[in-house]
């Protein structure tokens, strides 16, 4: 059984006024217009308006929290806790929630605990936006989305990386002081579900880390609707979380892997562009794979030095 959370009237109604469509569209589910409402692909009796439902094939009902009850088979709390990206109160207490049926590659000492958000996201638009050059409006789309935000103790930027039911199973951490650099992951994250975007499209692009996947958005927005696209920041050089996104995500066909070209100061090897061709060799028998390589070390070096250029 899960612990019993004693969620605030607050929390209840952000919960149940989630927007379905962003949610589904979250987890790849697609979700297609229909006259004033949306319809879900997979199930297309399903009319969706903001954060109500509608089953034509039942006569059901509800908000997002019935939603995800109902179709996800989540528990009350379990669909509150998603819906509020693993943010709520009772997780100021540090104590680790407990979900029913959960595969045994989780422990409890893998529980994520989240720091509580800040009021603001002051230090996170200005380290991204003004120190790493990132366009305004792709950080809001990811701060919207609840993929990002800034915490209150410590003013960190939090990203978060999801499995396909939303729940929250990475959390990383960037500092927002140009004067000194800081990241760290919070405890109890596993690394193999990173920071990463799914869209509706089958093209994925893969980075090291969330900054550069910014960065190349910024750099090159393929279009008004880059973010149908999929994306993955690996945190590194994760090939576990690569495997494990492209198997959950069954409609990606095409890799871009996007990592970066720097030569590591203590071996003299190229880490990141070895990686690609690590990468590109074992996906290229299922998937189309090319290798994108910056010119310089990395995507926000590229971007930096191209606002520079701009400002002068």
């Amino acid at each position: 059984m899960s612990k019993f959370i004693p969620f605030t009237d607050e929390e209840l109604y952000q919960a149940h006024h989630k927007d379905i469509k962003e949610y589904l569209e979250s987890i790849g589910e697609k979700v297609l217009h229909s006259g004033t409402e949306y319809m879900w692909e997979t199930h297309d009796s399903v009319k969706i308006r903001g954060h109500i439902w509608y089953r034509h094939s039942t006569g059901e009902s509800g908000t997002a929290v019935n939603f995800l009850m109902t179709f996800f088979d989540f528990s009350f709390q379990e669909a509150v806790i998603t819906l509020l990206d693993g943010n709520y109160k009772a997780t100021s207490n540090s104590k680790p929630v407990d979900f029913i049926n959960e595969p045994d590659i989780y422990h409890k000492k893998d529980r994520v605990v989240l720091p509580q958000k800040n009021t603001n996201n002051k230090r996170l638009y200005a380290y991204l936006c003004n120190s790493r050059c990132i366009d305004y409006s792709v950080v809001r789309y990811f701060v919207k989305k609840g993929f990002i935000y800034e915490d209150k103790s410590n003013h960190n930027i939090v990203f978060l990386g999801k499995d396909k039911k939303g729940i929250v199973r990475y959390a990383g951490l960037k500092g927002t002081l140009t004067v000194k650099s800081f990241k760290g992951e919070i405890t109890g994250s596993n690394k193999i579900y990173c920071f990463k975007h799914i869209g509706l499209s089958d093209v994925l692009f893969v980075f090291e880390a969330f900054i550069d996947l910014f960065s190349f958005i910024t750099l090159y927005q393929l279009d008004e609707n880059w973010h149908t696209y999929n994306y993955i920041a690996l945190g590194g050089l994760n090939l576990e979380a690569l495997k494990k996104c492209v198997k959950d995500y069954p409609h990606i066909k095409k890799i871009y892997i996007c990592t970066d070209n720097d030569i590591n100061s203590s071996d003299g090897k190229n880490h990141g562009q070895d990686f690609a061709k690590k990468a590109q060799k074992l996906f290229q028998v299922k998937y189309k794979t090319e290798i994108i390589t910056p010119k310089l070390k990395d995507w926000n070096e590229i971007l930096k030095q191209r606002s520079q250029s701009y400002g002068k």
